[in-house]
């Protein structure tokens, strides 16, 4: 018999559940922390998103400090900005606390204090290949919590970060297994205020998560598949209501576990051209992340599902609970597109790229940034510059 192994990157201690925040003192005395390094926008400052962990801090008398320069799509000189702080702090120490940008944030600084001091986190972007300046161990970084502030990125519980190369107009990955945060604390409350289009957003980034990681050329991970599909459950179920009842406390705890099980999935199975095509809507066009997956999930589902027809229409099942659709694989896989359109649709998102501010002018330029990312390698059906400028097209 042919031998076969699975690998699988499990997150860190993981605590999901109203109240999980209030945790982050005892997980800081647990890692014999002195001075906590907190990282968050000014957003999630502002809107007091900051006082829960403080006072679990103050409570478990650690002293800490809050670094609140984060911006969104953080780039590479925020980061090293970021990273210089976190030396001159004394800290020992990382609390990242927001969205994607926030966590993304608080790993790429992680990352730059277990490297050398004059090290830049452009040197360690995973597109550089063996030229990349490797990931330190995690005996050599500061322990790291994690607390997502929205339902959507996952970046909680996986090894990488997503930065923006300005001069370059793209973003680049880094990280590996040793940069996954040390804890995730996954509190709903957090997600409570959240304004509704930004559940919206970052719901269908949680949703595009899942469905990429379901049909990944890399899904080698059998134990994995019963978690995808629950996490696509739960937003199918509850993604629409979390954004018309922002208070709905039942709806946002389903999105904040999609969020991990979707974190969980791409850690082991990564992604497709879905993430190749939004990174670039991002970076060149300033669309928000989750925005952006949205407008290009449709199209690239509908171009790919010949490679996957029985997965997809098992996500369509999954979608569709508790009436699945019924047919052929062929007519199932269609269906999981359908419903992917119908719910972008019931929360609000644009459906076309003009809409949400792209010239189709940029398209060429669009296309020639996705084939630099390297997401689209792992998508069910091959995929090249040309297919990718005619799903830019098609959504425009």
């Amino acid at each position: 018999m042919k031998s076969s192994i699975s690998s699988y990157i499990w997150p860190g201690q993981t605590h999901v559940g109203f109240g999980a925040v209030d945790l982050a003192g005892q997980e800081a005395v647990a890692r014999e922390a002195k001075r906590v390094f907190i990282i968050a926008d000014p957003g999630v400052v502002a809107v007091g998103l900051t006082e829960p962990v403080v006072a679990s801090l103050d409570a478990a008398r650690v002293a800490h400090l809050i670094y609140d320069r984060v911006v969104p799509n953080p780039d590479a000189g925020s980061v090293d900005a970021a990273g210089e702080a976190f030396r001159q702090s004394d800290a020992d120490l990382i609390i990242g606390l927001g969205g994607g940008s926030g966590l993304d944030t608080a790993k790429a600084v992680r990352l730059l204090a277990g490297g050398p001091p004059a090290g830049r986190i452009a040197e360690y972007a995973l597109l550089l290949g063996d030229q990349a300046r490797p990931t330190p161990q995690p005996h050599r970084m500061p322990p790291m919590i994690a607390i997502p502030t929205t339902a959507g990125t996952g970046s909680e519980v996986t090894p990488w970060a997503v930065i923006t190369d300005h001069a370059r107009r793209l973003k680049f990955g880094i990280g590996g297994p040793a940069l996954l945060p040390t804890v995730a604390l996954v509190d709903p409350a957090l997600t409570l205020t959240l304004p509704a289009t930004l559940t919206a957003a970052t719901g269908i980034d949680a949703l595009t998560h899942c469905i990429e990681a379901y049909v990944s050329t890399n899904n080698h991970n059998p134990a994995l598949d019963p978690l995808i599909l629950h996490g696509v459950e739960l937003i199918g179920r509850s993604l629409r209501a979390a954004v018309a009842q922002g208070a709905n406390e039942a709806a946002r705890a389903d999105m904040a576990l999609a969020a991990v099980l979707g974190g969980i999935a791409i850690s082991s199975n990564w992604l497709g051209a879905c993430h190749a095509l939004a990174h670039q809507l991002s970076s060149l066009a300033e669309v928000q992340h989750g925005v952006a997956n949205g407008l290009m999930l449709p199209h690239q589902m509908a171009y790919s599902l010949v490679g996957a027809l029985d997965r997809y229409a098992r996500l369509a099942e999954a979608l569709d609970q508790p009436q699945p659709v019924e047919g052929t694989p062929r007519r199932r896989a269609e269906r999981a597109v359908e419903a992917v359109r119908e719910l972008i649709a019931d929360i609000g998102l644009p459906t076309r790229l003009r809409d949400a501010g792209v010239t189709e002018a940029l398209i060429p330029a669009l296309a020639k940034n996705a084939m630099v990312d390297l997401n689209w390698m792992t998508n069910p059906r091959a995929i090249d510059e040309a297919a990718m400028e005619a799903l830019y097209r098609q959504a425009y």
